[in-house]
C-alpha cells in the first residue's frame, strides 16, 4: 500500500507523539508499505524508515501556507503514486487530492472551549477544519468522545464513514517504577487545570493530609504566575515547576511518580492516563468524557471540579492496592501503537 502522510502540524506536543509512534509502528507492522511523509522544511520529526518530503512556505504563512500545502499534496500524490492520503490533523489541502482522503480528528476544543483560543486562532481552525471535513472520504477519530462531538456539532458528517482508533501507550514501556518521586500534574494548557491541583494540595496541607510532593510539567510562560499561586497557597516548598520535558526527561519523571494527577477539563484522548497506568502509578482524573473513556474504570475520578473533590480523588487513588494497579496496567497494555497502525491502515483501505 502506498500512502502520503500529511504531518505538517506534527511538530510539538501530543500530535507529534501520535505521528512519530504511528509511523514507527507502521514500519514494523507493514514493512512492505510505501509511506511518504510531508513535513515542514527543517523539521526534526522522526519518521522511522519512511520517505521524507519537506515543504517550504514562500511568503507570509497565513496566506502562503494553504496554497503551498495544496500544491504539494497534489504533486506528491502523483509522484508517489499514492493509494490514499492520511491527514494527521484536519488542516490539509484546499482541494481533494484525487485519491481517498482520511482525516484524523483529535478534538474540537476550539469549538467547545473557544475561550481557550485567540480569536484569530479560532478563525483559522474553523476555516481549515471545516474544509478538511468537507473533503474527507473517511474520518478517523482518536476517541468516541471526539467523534460524538464531531457528529453533534457537524451533523452532516454522520454520513461520512468514520472509525474510532485509540492511541497506543506502549512507548513508555511497562516496567513499574518505585513510586518514590513526586506526583505529576500538567500545566501546558489551561484545560489541564494546574491551579485546581495546587488548590487541592493546599487543602490537604491545611487538613493535615499527607500527600506526595508535586511536580507541574510544562509550566512555560505560566511558570511565574503558578509559582506565585503556590506561594500564596503556602505550598511553594512542596511544588516543583518544570518546563515542557522531552520524551526521555518526561519518561524519567513518570517512572518514579507517586501518582499521575490529570484533572483536565477537556481532552480528545488523554494519553497521560494510560502512561501513568502502564508504569504502575495511580491515576487521578476529573469527570471528563475522554479521560474516563480511556481509563476504563481504573482511575480515581473526582466527582466535580472542586479542590475538595480532587483531593478526595487523590487520596483514594493513592490508596489503590497492588491488585488494582496491576489490573490498571493490564488495561493500559491493550493500547498499543501496532493496534493504532493496523486500525488506521484498515480505515485507509
Amino acid at each position: 500500500m502506498k500512502v502520503l502522510v500529511e504531518a505538517l502540524a506534527a511538530e510539538f506536543g501530543g500530535i507529534r507523539t501520535y505521528v512519530e509512534h504511528l509511523l514507527a509502528a507502521w514500519e514494523s507492522a507493514f514493512p512492505d508499505d510505501d509511506l511518504t511523509v510531508l513535513v515542514p522544511q527543517g523539521s526534526d520529526l522522526h519518521i522511522a524508515g519512511h520517505r521524507r518530503r519537506e515543504l517550504a512556505i514562500p511568503g507570509p504563512d497565513i496566506v502562503a501556507r494553504p496554497l503551498a500545502h495544496t500544491a504539494a499534496i497534489r504533486r506528491l500524490v502523483a509522484e508517489s503514486d499514492a493509494d490514499a492520503v492520511l491527514a494527521t490533523l484536519p488542516n490539509t489541502s484546499l482541494r481533494h487530492p484525487g485519491v481517498p482522503l482520511t482525516v484524523v480528528v483529535h478534538d474540537l476544543r476550539h469549538e467547545i472551549r473557544p475561550e481557550q483560543f485567540s480569536r484569530g486562532r479560532r478563525l483559522v481552525r474553523a476555516l481549515a477544519y471545516r474544509r478538511a471535513y468537507a473533503l474527507a472520504d473517511h474520518i478517523v477519530s482518536v476517541s468516541q468522545r471526539s467523534l460524538d462531538d464531531l457528529h453533534r456539532l457537524h451533523p452532516g458528517l454522520r454520513a461520512t464513514p468514520s472509525t474510532v482508533v485509540h492511541h497506543g501507550a506502549d512507548h513508555v514501556g511497562a516496567a513499574a517504577g518505585e513510586r518514590t518521586g513526586p506526583a505529576v500534574a500538567f500545566a501546558h494548557h489551561t484545560n489541564k487545570n494546574p491551579r485546581l491541583v495546587l488548590q487541592a494540595w493546599s487543602l490537604a496541607q491545611r487538613r493535615g493530609i499527607a500527600l506526595p510532593e508535586l511536580i507541574l510539567v510544562g509550566t512555560g510562560s505560566e511558570r511565574q504566575a503558578l509559582t506565585e499561586e503556590a506561594q500564596r497557597l503556602g505550598i511553594a516548598d512542596r511544588v516543583t515547576m518544570a518546563p515542557y520535558l522531552d520524551d526521555a526527561a518526561f519518561g524519567a519523571v513518570l517512572a518514579e511518580s507517586a501518582a499521575v494527577v490529570f484533572p483536565s477539563s477537556f481532552e480528545g484522548f488523554g494519553l497521560p492516563v494510560l502512561e501513568g497506568m502502564l508504569i504502575g502509578s495511580p491515576v487521578v482524573i476529573g469527570p471528563e468524557p475522554a479521560t474516563q473513556e480511556v481509563a476504563g474504570g481504573w482511575a480515581s475520578v473526582a466527582a466535580v471540579w472542586t479542590a475538595e473533590a480532587l483531593l478526595d480523588a487523590v487520596v483514594a487513588g493513592c490508596a489503590f492496592d497492588d491488585d488494582h494497579l496491576a489490573a490498571a496496567r493490564a488495561h493500559a497494555a491493550t493500547f498499543t501503537w501496532q493496534r493504532t497502525a493496523e486500525q488506521t491502515r484498515a480505515a485507509l483501505r
